[in-house]
């Protein structure tokens, strides 16, 4: 059983089990062993109908849970070349289409109105990368709506949209989510605005302070942005030193030093924080570069 923390045995949700499935593709992309697979396997716990619900045998269902799933769906076939996970990916486009707002945009969680970035732009995203034609077309949608409500002057993506009240919250992973919907849908304009407005926002002392599971999707999406990789990777390289320096505990944890969490939910911060030191020795070929960089 996957739990949120061995001291309290609840069992994880889907948020967190996605950051765990992430963080073993990580490790195995290094070559090192991870039981993939068996993890993989925990999935289909959480399965409600169409969808898959936030915690095991429960009721709600999110949209963006389902999207993110979705989207570490598509890492698992990378890693290992099962089709089943392509599979679950591309039904996935269709029970976050479910969640498409007659006004625009993709609802946060079923039976509420909320509208929000971290599910609209991870739910183009997937249906750029494993939908149709028709889903595309869907995902166009969704961008235009994000870009005309959501997006704030300067570039960046506010937080979400209840009624008339827009809340203007700016987290990491909304705008690497955003930016790369932008970038699948051949966006690179405004792809390009809103990446060089983060780069700028997201300096060392404001990413210390955001939960790492944030982080890993911003730094795991702009790493591979062609107009601020190497900033970012030096960014990252950056935070992984101090984390090492200032949050490690005698445990081996990352819990030290007012480093961010996600409601001290010790399974997601720590999946969260393996896949920061993968992804840097993931990235490592760029070090020359990054030497330009920080200098």
């Amino acid at each position: 059983m996957l739990v949120e923390d061995p001291s309290r045995r609840t069992k994880a949700s889907l948020w967190t089990l996605a950051h765990v499935l992430w963080a073993a593709c990580d490790i195995a992309e290094l070559g090192l062993e991870v039981p993939v697979t068996e993890l993989a396997g925990l999935i289909e716990r959480y399965r409600r109908g169409d969808g898959y619900a936030a915690r095991p045998r429960g009721r709600r269902r999110y949209f963006d849970d389902n999207a993110w799933l979705g989207l570490v769906s598509l890492r698992l076939t990378q890693v290992t070349n099962d089709r089943m996970h392509r599979e679950r990916a591309s039904s996935l486009v269709h029970f976050v289409r479910g969640g498409e707002d007659p006004a625009g945009g993709v609802r946060w969680v079923e039976g509420e109105t909320t509208r929000n970035t971290c599910s609209t732009a991870p739910a183009a995203w997937l249906a750029c990368t494993a939908g149709s034609p028709d889903d595309r077309l869907f995902a166009e949608r969704a961008v235009d709506w994000l870009v005309a409500t959501l997006r704030r002057p300067g570039g960046l993506f506010a937080d979400r949209i209840d009624g008339a009240t827009i809340e203007p919250t700016v987290w990491s992973y909304n705008q690497g989510a955003a930016i790369t919907a932008l970038r699948s849908l051949g966006r690179d304009e405004d792809a390009d605005v809103t990446a060089l407005a983060a780069a700028e926002v997201f300096d060392l002392d404001r990413i210390w302070r955001e939960p790492p599971a944030l982080l890993a999707i911003w730094f795991r999406t702009m790493l591979e942005d062609p107009r601020v990789g190497d900033r970012v990777a030096a960014s990252l390289h950056r935070h992984v030193d101090r984390m090492l320096r200032e949050a490690r505990d005698e445990t081996g944890l990352f819990t030290r030093g007012g480093i961010g969490s996600y409601g001290a939910r010790r399974t997601i911060d720590q999946a969260a924080a393996v896949q920061l030191l993968a992804l840097r020795e993931l990235h490592g070929s760029a070090r020359e570069r990054l030497d330009t960089v920080t200098e």
